[in-house]
């Protein structure tokens, strides 16, 4: 598959991630984060790929380890930084604990700036990987140039 078209599908279901996260969100729903989470770590693979970088797979789900692989001369890194927190609603957040409690949820707030930022994000490299979002799978991106500052 060319890097090209890795891009601009994992930014179109990280668009898929992000609309579900926003209805599940509006719904009250504590999946909502899982959502915002899958959107994070998909945007963060495509512009792995666009730098040549494979994450590990035991680490895909991670946002920390991910955007640390990410070179300080890409822009999208610090965009990142606050959007770590969203690793735990991955894995572990989505299963009762050993003594059977459910894990808190993501408080409404953080998940509401998350979410905001998650969509300037995935607009911002739609425009720099020339992805038309809601077109075929079939169709690539314009470029796979890693973003630069």
């Amino acid at each position: 598959m060319s890097a090209e078209l890795h891009i601009a599908n994992a930014l179109r279901l990280a668009h898929e991630d992000l609309e579900a996260a926003k209805l599940l969100h509006g719904a009250d729903n504590r999946n909502d984060a899982y959502h915002a989470q899958q959107a994070a770590e998909k945007m963060l693979l495509a512009i792995l790929t666009s730098e040549g970088i494979r994450a590990e797979r035991r680490d895909s789900h991670r946002i920390d380890v991910l955007r640390d692989l990410l070179p300080e001369a890409n822009p999208f890194k610090a965009q990142f930084a606050r959007l770590t927190f969203l690793t735990v609603f991955a894995t572990t957040y989505r299963y009762p604990k050993d003594a059977g409690r459910i894990p808190a949820r993501a408080e409404r707030d953080a998940l509401e700036a998350a979410l905001g930022k998650l969509q300037a994000i995935l607009s911002d490299l739609a425009v720099h990987f020339g992805v038309e979002i809601l077109a075929s799978d079939r169709l690539p991106a314009a470029t796979s140039a890693p973003p630069r500052t």
